[in-house]
């Protein structure tokens, strides 16, 4: 059965997340503070129209939002902002992926591997297993600061279990760190674009995010991330794995 009450502290926790009031929410959903104080509150709830609307304030798909079986499954530790943009440093727990990894060991040179990851066949990624909901799919980029033979890219799901059915790869991410960006216009003004793929922000996270306030690259195995959240991969957040000098 569905909690309204919980779904309303759920609502409200995301509010305070993003360093939100009541009253700022409303004006940018254009409803009043007194229907933003209800849905907390869990006297009502929100039209499907307002919950979409919510998702994108708050930055979190329609799914995340109404899933309240499932654990939160990463923590907000700090908050970075730079101009307009907002950079969020996370603690996420170990994460199995599933779907099709190529790795650079297995191509004669840079060139070659980049043709292979960008051609691979993404079908594995739809017959993982047991996915974790909401259903994001993911990119995969490890090592891609450094050369092609410790590389490997991929296309993967988030999923419960390393039992996968027959040509589903497997990548254990280990519990990590990571400073995370959303690619609303905000991040994009920061290199130079009104709007801006995922794997732009990495560079922009490595170099100037990370020196100022004592980040470099984890060293734990942990990898960058593109977590897509719509089906045409347009939106998403930018993950980088970090550790604190």
């Amino acid at each position: 059965m569905f909690d309204q009450a919980a779904f309303g502290e759920k609502l409200k926790r995301c509010r305070k997340e993003r360093n939100l009031t009541q009253e700022e929410v409303a004006e940018k959903i254009s409803v009043s503070g007194q229907a933003v104080s209800k849905w907390e509150k869990g006297e009502c709830l929100p039209e499907v129209y307002n919950l979409k609307l919510l998702g994108r304030v708050y930055r979190v798909s329609l799914d995340n939002l109404l899933d309240m079986e499932n654990g939160e499954n990463e923590r907000i530790v700090e908050t970075i902002k730079i101009g307009g943009a907002i950079f969020e440093v996370v603690e996420r727990p170990e994460t199995i992926l599933a779907g099709r990894i190529i790795y650079g060991k297995d191509y004669p040179d840079i060139d070659s591997f980049n043709a292979a990851f960008e051609s691979a066949d993404r079908s594995p990624m739809g017959k993982a297993a047991d996915c974790v909901l909401p259903l994001y799919d993911i990119s995969l980029s490890v090592n891609f600061w450094l050369g092609k033979d410790c590389r490997a890219g991929g296309f993967v799901r988030e999923t419960t279990s390393e039992r996968q059915p027959e040509g589903v790869d497997i990548c254990k991410m280990p519990p990590s760190l990571y400073i995370r960006a959303y690619t609303d216009r905000d991040t994009a003004l920061l290199v130079a674009k009104e709007s801006c793929e995922i794997w732009e922000l990495f560079a922009y996270i490595r170099n100037y995010v990370m020196p100022p306030r004592g980040f470099k690259m984890a060293d734990n195995g942990a990898q960058e991330l593109e977590v897509f959240d719509n089906a045409g991969h347009t939106t998403g957040y930018a993950y980088v794995p970090v550790m604190r000098e």
